[in-house]
């Protein structure tokens, strides 16, 4: 999945599983939804991705601040939890949709390498350190643009109940 949809999951997640979520929280919230794409530093999906190696390390963050701790593994988990489900490109639907932008097919398969060299993975390792098994579900454009367009639901159906929630507090 994409950086927004990693943004917005873990948004919703903090939303509704915290008690209270500040600005500090969802900034917390925000750069752990973010964080094991680092990975892409060096090799892409790896152990980072790992829900238990992601635990430990919410696990050692929070030791001097407990309140970190939720917040962290919200973020982690709901990014791990998103980058289970890959996009299925064999129909070249990135060249496709590139190609309607920059109207130059050696330019829009140039786009459509570059994204999937960078971002092209074969699942998570749900299980590392103890196996390094990747576990994945393959989705392609249809089903793709559903989950995408859930989670975007999500996002302003509880938006929307946290923005009357607030007011209504007031």
């Amino acid at each position: 999945m994409d950086w927004i949809s990693h943004l917005l999951f873990s948004f919703v997640l903090g939303a509704i599983l915290l008690k209270e979520m500040n600005r500090e929280t969802m900034a917390v919230v925000a750069v752990a939804s973010l964080f094991p794409d680092l990975d892409i530093l060096w090799h892409h999906r790896s152990g980072l991705h790992s829900p238990l190696i992601l635990l430990v390390l919410a696990l050692l963050l929070a030791i001097r601040n407990r309140a970190l701790f939720a917040p962290l593994l919200i973020g982690f988990w709901s990014h791990s939890a998103l980058d289970i489900f890959l996009f299925d490109n064999s129909n070249h639907t990135i060249q496709t949709l590139a190609n309607q932008v920059v109207a130059n097919q050696s330019v829009a398969q140039y786009i459509e390498d570059n994204i999937t060299r960078y971002t092209a993975a074969d699942g998570i390792m749900l299980f590392y350190p103890f196996s390094g098994e990747k576990f994945s579900i393959i989705l392609d454009e249809k089903s793709y643009t559903i989950i995408a367009g859930f989670i975007i639901l999500i996002a302003v159906i509880t938006f929307l109940w946290l923005y009357f929630t607030v007011d209504r507090r007031k």
